[in-house]
């Protein structure tokens, strides 16, 4: 179970007071707000200061509160291949339950969307950021065909597609240092 109570208050923070431990209560919230963090990996994620829409279902159940919402926002990243950035939205649902202070978590109850709370505020960043990291790739693209970059010289392959290095057979390559110096010495004549 993931705990959240003493944080420091932030934009994810969502007053429950005047719903608290009243069954069948809800509450709908929404907000636009700059990002106060990334979320994301290290190769793409919801930059700090990017713009991004919350909005979230609240309703009081026995043991706490059942959260479900929903958060979009525009990731950035670079491609994996060729690393030019990457733009993706983020288009993310989200759930789950902030129980009680002192309420046991049932038999039925995944451990993974079940958050504590101090019975007052609910802080809706983990499961935010856990729907957020699940949702982007591991090997983020900039389209889905892209060539890369070449091996040999790092040239970026879209840019150039006949790109390619002259194939010496290794069976030859004594030769190379052979002509190398027949060259210098042709120079040094001339």
């Amino acid at each position: 179970m993931k705990h959240s109570p003493g944080a420091e208050p932030t934009l994810y923070h969502v007053s429950v007071r005047d719903i608290v431990r009243k069954p069948g209560s809800q509450r709908e919230v929404s907000s636009t707000f700059a990002v106060p963090a990334v979320l994301g990996t290290s190769m793409i994620g919801v930059q700090e200061g990017a713009t991004a829409e919350l909005t979230a279902s609240l309703e009081v159940v026995t043991d706490g509160i059942w959260v479900s919402g929903s958060f979009r926002a525009e990731a950035l990243g670079e491609c994996s291949r060729c690393l030019d950035a990457v733009h993706q939205p983020v288009d993310v649902s989200f759930e789950g339950l902030f129980l009680y202070p002192g309420a046991e978590l049932g038999e039925d109850e995944g451990e993974d969307s079940v958050f504590e709370f101090d019975g007052e505020t609910v802080d809706l960043e983990q499961p935010v950021l856990d729907a957020v990291v699940t949702s982007m790739p591991f090997t983020p693209l900039c389209r889905p065909d892209c060539p890369g970059l070449c091996d040999q010289c790092g040239a970026r392959l879209a840019d150039d597609p006949g790109h390619a290095h002259e194939a010496l057979d290794p069976r030859w390559s004594a030769l190379e240092s052979v002509k190398d110096r027949i060259v210098r010495s042709d120079e040094k004549e001339s």
